[in-house]
């Protein structure tokens, strides 16, 4: 007898279609009509009733008011739950730090918003450790750092704005290039770091050292961590399309993919 391969086997197509039913009503941003549902799946709406019958019945969809509008129900909110439960965000940041330090050879660091700024929780080194030593717990500069700039760029203002006055009345004088930055500058750095998703330092926190860091997004589409790749000058790429600074954005983006981002 000839067996099957992996690329014959058929899986139920009506499974496939019921679950391409749910998942338009996952994207969309309320419940939708009946009509409106089938058009988004590709399916004529007498075929799409049948389907929704039984996902209803099921639990993963239910029907709402007297429009009869569609939404997903008690079974898809479960599901989720369990999802999200088995996804530990940082055993995943971890992982993700790993691979960053394999692909880019430098130091990864995973900085979270902590009760006094941005603190790091997770550290990586690579072959070419970093002689500056921020060891778990290290709260680092807002206004003078990537990762803590990359913060101010998509925390909220009423946050952000005493953190970087308390800084600026202790004295720091950031800078971006080895250009001192005033409270004007930084906040025009700090939108362009919004736009582009990446913040550089070169030897502008600590002499000699270089970094990139980027946001790392939630299911709700807030910021959750920021991955930081830290090196000594000459180490690091500093070209926004070398080799580093694009290794660094498609972590983190698949990252946020991994905590349910969706653009």
């Amino acid at each position: 007898m000839k067996k099957t391969t992996p690329r014959q086997v058929q899986g139920v197509q009506g499974v496939e279609i019921g679950l391409k039913l749910a998942f338009v009503l996952a994207s969309a941003h309320g419940p939708l009509a009946l009509r409106d549902l089938a058009q988004a799946a590709g399916l004529a709406p007498s075929k799409a009733h049948r389907y929704l019958v039984s996902l209803c019945r099921s639990g993963l969809i239910e029907q709402l008011g007297r429009h009869g509008e569609y939404d997903l129900g008690e079974g898809a909110v479960a599901l989720g739950l369990a999802a999200q439960r088995r996804r530990d965000e940082y055993q995943m940041a971890d992982d993700a730090a790993a691979q960053l330090c394999d692909t880019t050879h430098q130091t990864v660091s995973v900085i979270v918003w902590g009760s006094h700024g941005p603190t790091v929780v997770r550290r990586r080194e690579c072959l070419r450790p970093v002689t500056v030593i921020t060891p778990i717990g290290t709260v680092i500069s807002v206004s003078a750092s990537a990762s803590g700039r990359v913060f101010a760029a998509f925390m909220p203002a009423k946050i952000i704005d005493p953190l970087i006055a308390a800084e600026f009345a202790a004295g720091r004088k950031p800078t971006h290039l080895g250009r001192t930055l005033n409270k004007k500058s930084l906040r025009a750095l700090i939108a362009t770091i919004r736009r582009q998703r990446l913040s550089q330092v070169r030897g502008d926190l600590v002499s000699g050292i270089d970094a990139w860091a980027a946001p790392v997004f939630n299911h709700e589409g807030r910021i959750a961590m920021v991955l930081t790749i830290v090196g000594t000058h000459g180490a690091i790429d500093t070209a926004p399309r070398g080799k580093h600074a694009p290794a660094l954005a498609q972590t983190a983006a698949a990252l946020s993919k991994r905590l349910g981002f969706r653009e």
